[in-house]
């Protein structure tokens, strides 16, 4: 697998070093869930309800708990012991109590079905990181919040990513893929061996390879989607590939990284 991608932090820029506007995939979901989903009572700026934001970071640190293990750890771990200690205490933001458990043991079965064959003898390369990438062609820098990756054992292709949402949304969906996709081939210069979506609610499984993907269609979905760039976001230049940025941070856990 290639080196590590990111753009170099608190480093001052080259003379000459292009200055590109940030393209953050987790504006991107807000966008796309604010464009198709309802807000509903208790809805919140991200285009979800309540409860649903309160799952998805009751996950994310679940996932997160897990996959900082060692392997022969998680092994003797029940995921769902975790799950437990970070699901909300209340129900007050679901429509029941009954909608509550529902969700609570749906969330726990599935969780457990994917633990229990998931990587079992590897370590992430990522986990709950946010990386950053400079796609000179768009003029942007893609950002990235990765949730699981894991190296690939093929050989041509770099990485096998995991992305784990509440509920499975077609157009986020869609939109990650290609995120995915651009960023492993300027980061690395190769596809991803896989790109996987799994939706814990219904238990729906999208696995994707990687090579599968032009990268040209890529890139010419992530230029749309480049519209959405806010003038006043932009990187810091990037002096170089292959230099990491990760950032692991509460704010990054509770964001808009898990649907």
């Amino acid at each position: 697998m290639g080196a590590a991608a990111g753009c170099c932090a608190g480093r001052q820029l080259d003379t000459g070093t292009a200055r590109y506007s940030r393209l953050n995939d987790f504006r991107m979901e807000h966008i796309m869930l604010g464009g198709a989903e309802h807000t509903g009572k208790g809805g919140q700026a991200t285009g979800l309800p309540r409860w649903r934001q309160q799952v998805q970071y009751a996950v994310g640190h679940t996932l997160n708990d897990f996959y900082s293990l060692q392997p022969e750890v998680r092994r003797e771990t029940p995921v769902q012991f975790l799950l437990e200690h970070r699901w909300p205490q209340k129900a007050g933001a679901f429509p029941s109590l009954m909608h509550f458990w529902e969700v609570k043991q749906a969330v726990a079965d599935e969780l457990t079905r994917i633990a229990a064959g998931n990587h079992t003898g590897e370590i992430p390369v990522m986990l709950y990181e946010q990386w950053h990438v400079p796609v000179p062609e768009l003029e942007i820098e893609l950002a990235m919040i990765f949730q699981l990756a894991w190296n690939s054992g093929t050989a041509g292709r770099s990485l096998n990513i995991q992305k784990f949402m509440v509920n499975g949304n077609d157009e986020v969906i869609t939109g990650f893929l290609h995120m995915a996709n651009v960023f492993c081939h300027k980061a690395y210069g190769l596809p991803a061996e896989t790109i996987g979506v799994y939706s814990l609610l219904d238990g729906r499984r999208h696995i994707f390879d990687g090579a599968g993907i032009p990268l040209q269609e890529s890139l010419d979905y992530v230029r749309l989607l480049s519209v959405f760039l806010e003038p006043e976001e932009h990187a810091e230049g990037c002096v170089r590939y292959g230099s990491r940025r990760s950032e692991r941070d509460e704010p990054m856990l509770r964001g808009y990284g898990l649907m």
